[in-house]
């Protein structure tokens, strides 16, 4: 399989510097920073008080600094909402001009090992990430952000807000802790009460999937039904590839979607879903 360089242009890389920046982070967000060794990378999310999703990204550590890798269009809005609970902590807040790049094998494999890049840490399928001031070739051939968006698709991994509304889902119907983006032993975060008794409860009415087509997938929206009963949707679309938000009571029986069968292909739910009906 080849290896591809892509550079993630929908993303942007906030900076949080300071004496405080640990512990002010450590208080906001579903992943444990406390101890983030330098050159680790962790997924974490900002929530509601209600316990709904309002931005997800990733956090690099740097000897100075923690780096935020966000969906661009949010990135205003994550800045505006981490400015806000700065209050008194000795924390400075920048928008950097540094590029998000991505190394990445077709059909989901996993990438060796590379210097200056870290794996992405929600799916070893979606490769190996870095932050660069002006991005290099490294002799590889390049791949249109499409092309990355595709590959990620097929792997049921739901990203940015056209497809987590920020303020209107929940973090583990979309994966969040299958793809390790919620640490339940860390402590307090915005959120935690609802995203935790969530967890201890083990029973979630819907999850998401990744499903295939026959034909060209329907677009985000377009509802997956059991017969004339309204059972999901889906999510993003790609070729024939899908992530869909499928009702769990309803997720072994025949679904359709515009016209054409739904097929359950994988996503980051599948080894606890095989455990659960073996």
């Amino acid at each position: 399989m080849s290896i591809f360089q892509t550079e993630l242009s929908d993303r942007r890389v906030l900076q949080i510097s300071g004496a405080d920046r640990v512990d002010f982070l450590q208080n906001l967000v579903t992943q444990n920073i406390a101890d983030l060794p330098e050159g680790a990378c962790v997924m974490a999310a900002l929530l509601t008080p209600q316990g709904k999703l309002l931005h997800e990204f990733l956090i690099y550590a740097e000897r100075d600094a923690l780096l935020i890798d966000g969906d661009a269009s949010q990135a205003d809005a994550l800045f505006k909402k981490l400015s806000l609970y700065k209050l008194r902590a000795e924390v400075s807040l920048t928008q950097t001009r540094l590029r998000v790049v991505s190394l990445w094998q077709e059909d989901g494999f996993a990438c060796p090992p590379t210097a200056g890049f870290v794996q992405d840490p929600r799916h070893e399928g979606l490769g190996l990430r870095a932050l660069m001031d002006t991005p290099t070739s490294n002799g590889l051939p390049e791949a249109a952000l499409e092309a990355w968006h595709e590959n990620r698709i097929r792997l049921g991994v739901a990203q940015g807000a056209l497809e987590m509304v920020p303020g209107s889902v929940f973090p583990l119907d979309y994966g969040l802790a299958q793809i390790h983006g919620v640490d339940f032993q860390k402590g307090c975060f915005i959120g935690q009460e609802v995203t935790s008794r969530v967890h201890r409860k083990g029973q979630l009415k819907r999850k998401i999937h990744a499903v295939t087509f026959a034909q060209t997938a329907p677009q985000g929206g377009c509802e997956i039904n059991h017969g004339e009963r309204v059972c999901g949707e889906i999510v993003a679309a790609y070729g024939v590839h899908a992530i869909a938000l499928i009702r769990e009571d309803a997720r072994h029986e025949p679904l359709t979607c515009d016209g054409q069968d739904v097929t359950i292909s994988g996503g980051v739910f599948t080894a606890t879903d095989d455990a659960d009906h073996s």
